[in-house]
């Protein structure tokens, strides 16, 4: 990876926001990835199926339960003066249920682990997504402070221009119409200064609710005068995208989910095997009727269904169906990230190339205003040419600071296209 560097070239004074505890890039991400909602419940999510994988575990082993019971009945039962059983009745047991041939239970863990999987490369792909946004607004503040510095720089050069040709109005060298045409001129620059605040304050804003943050905060960030340039072609951008992109590890799992869902949607048609052992302790219920008695039995139980009309059929045909949408989404997961990745890599080389265009464009803006402004003084020029080389400045400077700082958000959105997350750039 190279680096080359673009410096401001022209006059208009460098950009620093308010002075106090100004964050870093690096910082921005770090304070984003720490208190976002959206990485907290991604989060909450792991757990939640890590939870479900460990319950999938549990069939496996055998289950122990109890059961007590107290029978009060109206009167004793007796027989030729024999009591069969009392009228109060005690029973305690014990069941234990080991499943010893359940077709569904392997594919079931199977699922849940495959699960685990997918929640934790949404996990990786929401921190992806999250730090490009952070750096996305980050840079949006940047470029939305420097053009609303255009904006305030054109008006004083405007206010300066309308206040020489009142001057000359006053001394008869230009009609009243062209103080008109520069009184106009600065209300429009100070109607474009306006909508610069606006968008800045809005940027500031949706940068705060990144790193839940009061939406009012004040935001005083470091700037960034320098480009990072990846020396890396379109074919191994994509081939990186295909082998890093968590998108892709999680719709891998999601296909593998649903390939588990068909092995347990046939497991129905199997018999289920568990051996059962059963304690029993009583009294009251037989003679003699003041013992306790204990029993116990082993049972070897086997279930399977014989006629659901089509229920078990049809659940495996759905099961199917959903492997193959799964299957399908995969494909256009890979399609859409290979769009992705050709979009943001030729929106760099665009920027890139905007970039050297627009220093040259500003150089050439600057002399343009500076020579119209002296022959306007000399008499060599006219107010309107006055004007136009000022808009031409200011369109200049702004399509400037748009391509400089739209390249930066390009390569944020690249790295994120590729699946790589990277700070050491950024320190």
């Amino acid at each position: 990876m190279k680096r080359f560097v673009f410096l401001v070239i022209f006059s208009l004074p460098f950009f620093v926001f308010a002075q106090g505890d100004v964050l870093t890039l690096k910082q921005s991400v770090s304070i984003a990835l720490e208190n976002n909602a959206s990485i907290k419940l991604a989060n909450e999510k792991i757990k939640e199926a890590q939870a479900e994988k460990n319950q999938a575990l549990s069939y496996f082993f055998p289950k122990i339960y109890s059961s007590s019971s107290y029978t009060r009945l109206d009167e004793k039962s007796e027989m030729a003066s024999v009591v069969l059983s009392d009228d109060e009745i005690y029973d305690y047991n014990l069941n234990l249920v080991q499943p010893i041939f359940h077709g569904g239970l392997l594919p079931a863990y199977n699922l849940q682990n495959e699960n685990l999987k997918a929640s934790q490369s949404y996990f990786e792909s929401t921190q992806n997504n999250l730090v490009m946004e952070v750096k996305k607004a980050y840079f949006q503040v940047l470029g939305t402070g420097k053009i609303k510095q255009v904006a305030e720089e054109s008006v004083t050069l405007t206010k300066a221009h309308l206040n020489t040709v009142e001057a000359y109005f006053k001394e008869g060298l230009v009609s009243e119409v062209e103080v008109l045409r520069a009184k106009v001129a600065l209300a429009n620059a100070q109607q474009s200064l306006i909508d610069a605040n606006n968008v800045l304050e809005l940027s500031k804003s949706y940068f705060n609710s990144l790193l839940n943050r009061n939406l009012g905060q004040e935001v005083m960030i470091e700037d960034v005068l320098y480009l990072d340039d990846y020396n890396i072609d379109l074919s191994s951008a994509m081939r990186q995208a295909i082998n890093s992109r968590p998108e892709i590890k999680e719709a891998n799992s999601r296909m593998k989910i649903s390939q588990s869902g068909v092995s347990i949607s046939r497991s129905s048609f199997l018999p289920q095997v568990s051996l059962i052992g059963k304690w029993d302790k009583i009294k009251g219920a037989e003679v003699p009727i003041d013992e306790w008695k204990e029993s116990w039995s082993a049972i070897v139980s086997v279930e399977m269904d014989i006629w659901d009309w089509g229920e078990n059929l049809n659940e495996v045909r759905k099961v199917k169906a959903q492997f193959e949408q799964a299957r399908s989404s995969l494909e256009l997961l890979a399609n859409n990230i290979e769009l992705e990745v050709r979009q943001a890599y030729f929106t760099l080389l665009s920027e890139k190339e905007k970039i050297k265009v627009q220093e040259i464009a500003v150089k050439e803006a600057e002399k343009n205003f500076r020579d119209t402004s002296l022959r306007f003084k000399e008499g060599l020029s006219t107010n309107t040419d006055v004007l136009d080389a000022q808009v031409l400045l200011s369109q200049a400077r702004t399509s400037y600071y748009q391509a400089l700082y739209g390249y930066n958000i390009a390569f944020s959105q690249l790295e994120r296209a590729m699946g790589i997350t990277t700070f050491k750039n950024w320190d």
